[in-house]
This record gives structure tokens, C-alpha cells and sequence, in this order.
């Protein structure tokens, strides 16, 4: 058991310390989304635009596009970096850590996939995340060419309105009473971190699971593993300890600024699952719980108004009062494809149980 809770103390670390690479990534951004707006300021206070012929408004907004587009590639070529190295210590991560698993006495060490194999992975599989099965790069590159377009395209936008050069850059720029948060590139440096968390928890997911299949005698099926908390979406809360084998099934990220995870089971994984714990944060804040418990076991044992406060009103009054029990209630949540159900797709299912809870 000493053993075996070594090996869960460094799997909660190492969860931790992805979130805290995710944000430290994230942070990278900032003299980028700097720089855009010094950029943008610069070319739209040299001259009027209440002046500008149709011809020159476009020769300008071609040269905005440009400077946008090489400030962009310049993030993105670090941050593809940054990701190559997170895959590569992720797979060596996930080997060391089924190293260890074996107990003493038993000579067994895990292959660690090569750089091509994981790089390959990284790059040649889907995001999971029910968005037309994207690629990394064009996952990443769509974003910096939303961002550009809806930037020219404000400036573009407001020249036709008759706005003043002050006028655009406010739209862009945001207002100083509101901290700057209501202009575009508060959404930009708010899609920057969620195409950053995203891309990592893709990667992440992407290198453990070569390490999966380069240990496939020993790793017999994967585990997602969900957060307990009132911020889970309804995938991940219905995915939450849903075993699949390790080369096939769904992988997370389930969507933008997904945080489920997933742990590798091992012939071993029963011998070390006795006694195990998750950590959640319910009604009553942090602390831990068995982690038998998946995601609709563990909202049970939460009040109403948490549990309303999680999957919403109308859910939770059909998860309490609907007669329905916690198989079928997280049955009711997904189709086949793994999409959400909506509540009119719900009470096609199970009308009675609408009944019974007065929805």
C-alpha cells in the first residue's frame, strides 16, 4: 500500500503540474497580444481614416494582416515547440510512472516510444473535440486567422461607419474604466488560452497513449477520469470512469478547455486500486473521496442546490425526483457518438421520468 500511494501522490502532482503548465503557457501570450496592440496603435494614429480612399484602406489593412500574421506565426512556432517537448516528457512520464507500479522483486521496465512515433501522433491524430476532426496545426492555425479577420475587419467595419481612428482603436483596444476587457483583443487573449489549454491536453492525451500501446503486454485498457467539481461539462461527467481499450475509444480533450484525463490499467491496476482516492470539490469544499466513485455516484451525495448548480435545474430535478437510477440517468446524457443529449431528447427516452419529476 506504501507503494501503491507513492504512485497516486505523483499522479495528482503531475496533474497539478499540467494545470500549471497550461497557465504558464498561457502567460506566454501576453507580450505577443502587447505587441499587436502597440502595432495596431501605431498605424491607425499616423493619419485620419475619414480621409482614406477605398484603394488605401485596403493597402492598410492588407499591411495590419501582415504584422498580425508574423506576430501570430512567431507564437505559434513557440508554442508548437514547447508542445513537441511536453509530448516527449509526458510519454517518459507515463513509462517511469508504470515502472514503478510493478511491484518489488519483478523485473519490468517500460518502453518509452520514440520522438517519431509520439511527434507523429501529436501531429496526425484528431482533437477530440467535436469539431470537425481537426488537426493540431490548422486547430491552431484557424484561430490566429480569426483573430486577424476580426480585426481587419473591425477597422474595416468602423472606416464604413464614418468611426473615428479613436472610435476603431476603442473597439479593438477596450475601454480603460473596463480594464480593457470589453475590446477584441480581450477575446483574442481569451481564445489564446483556450486554444493553448486545449492543444495541451491534446498532447498530453496524444503521449500517453503511444506509451499505452508501446506497453500494450501490460496496459490492458485506459480510464477517463473526470473533475469532480461543479464545472464539468455533461461529457466529461458521463464519460467519467468509462474504460476503453487502449486503441480505441474516445480520448480527451471532449472539447475546449477540457480537464478530463485518463489513467492507464495495468494487470496490476486491481492489486493497486484498494483503497484509492480522487480528489473532488463539492458543496463543502475540497477533499477526497473513493475513487471507485465516478461522476453521477459522487453528485448523489451532494444537496439539490449543488447538484442544480452542476447539470442545471431541469436535470437535476429529473437526476433527483425522475425515479431514474444513476446508470440510466448518465446513459440519458450521451448518444452513440458520444453528443450531448439535449432535455427534449431526454423525455423521447424516459417521458414517465419527466413525469414523475414535474418537468
Amino acid at each position: 500500500m506504501a507503494a501503491n500511494q507513492a504512485i497516486l501522490d505523483a499522479t495528482i502532482r503531475h496533474a497539478v503540474f499540467l494545470e500549471r503548465l497550461k497557465a504558464g503557457e498561457v502567460k506566454k501570450f501576453a507580450p505577443f497580444l502587447k505587441e499587436i496592440d502597440r502595432s495596431l496603435r501605431e498605424r491607425l494614429t499616423k493619419s485620419d481614416l475619414t480621409g482614406f480612399t477605398r484603394k488605401r484602406l485596403e493597402k492598410l489593412l492588407d499591411e495590419v494582416d501582415s504584422v498580425l500574421l508574423g506576430i501570430f506565426i512567431r507564437f505559434t512556432d513557440q508554442l508548437t515547440l514547447d508542445l513537441i517537448d511536453l509530448a516527449n516528457y509526458e510519454a517518459q512520464f507515463e513509462a517511469t510512472s508504470l515502472t514503478r507500479a510493478v511491484p518489488v522483486g519483478v523485473s519490468f521496465e517500460a518502453a518509452i516510444p520514440s520522438v517519431t512515433a509520439i511527434r507523429s501522433a501529436v501531429m496526425s491524430n484528431p482533437l477530440s473535440i467535436r469539431d470537425g476532426g481537426k488537426l493540431l496545426k490548422p486547430f491552431i492555425k484557424d484561430w490566429t486567422t480569426a483573430e486577424r479577420e476580426r480585426v481587419t475587419g473591425a477597422i474595416r467595419q468602423g472606416f464604413f461607419e464614418g468611426q473615428t481612428n479613436f472610435q476603431i482603436l476603442q473597439n479593438i483596444r477596450g475601454t480603460k474604466a473596463a480594464g480593457f476587457k470589453d475590446g477584441l483583443l480581450a477575446v483574442t487573449d481569451r481564445n489564446a488560452s483556450t486554444v493553448v489549454r486545449t492543444a495541451i491536453q491534446h498532447v498530453a492525451s496524444q503521449a500517453r497513449m503511444e506509451t499505452a500501446k508501446a506497453n500494450n503486454d501490460i496496459v490492458t485498457e485506459i480510464q477517463l477520469v473526470a473533475t469532480l467539481d461543479s464545472k464539468t461539462s455533461q461529457v466529461c461527467r458521463t464519460l467519467d470512469k468509462r474504460r476503453f481499450p487502449v486503441d480505441s475509444g474516445p480520448r480527451p480533450p471532449f472539447h475546449p478547455n477540457c480537464r478530463t484525463t485518463f489513467v492507464l490499467l495495468t494487470r496490476l491496476s486491481e492489486m493497486f486500486s484498494k483503497g484509492a482516492t480522487r480528489a473532488s470539490k463539492g458543496a463543502d469544499g475540497a477533499g477526497q473521496v473513493s475513487a471507485d466513485l465516478d461522476y453521477y455516484h459522487w453528485l448523489k451525495q451532494q444537496p439539490a442546490s449543488f447538484q442544480d448548480k452542476a447539470i442545471g435545474k431541469a436535470r437535476g430535478a429529473l437526476f433527483r425526483n425522475g425515479g431514474l437510477s444513476v446508470k440510466r440517468f448518465s446513459e440519458l446524457q450521451l448518444d452513440r457518438n458520444f453528443e450531448p443529449l439535449t432535455l427534449a431528447e431526454m423525455k423521447a427516452l424516459e417521458p414517465l421520468a419527466f413525469e414523475r419529476a414535474g418537468i
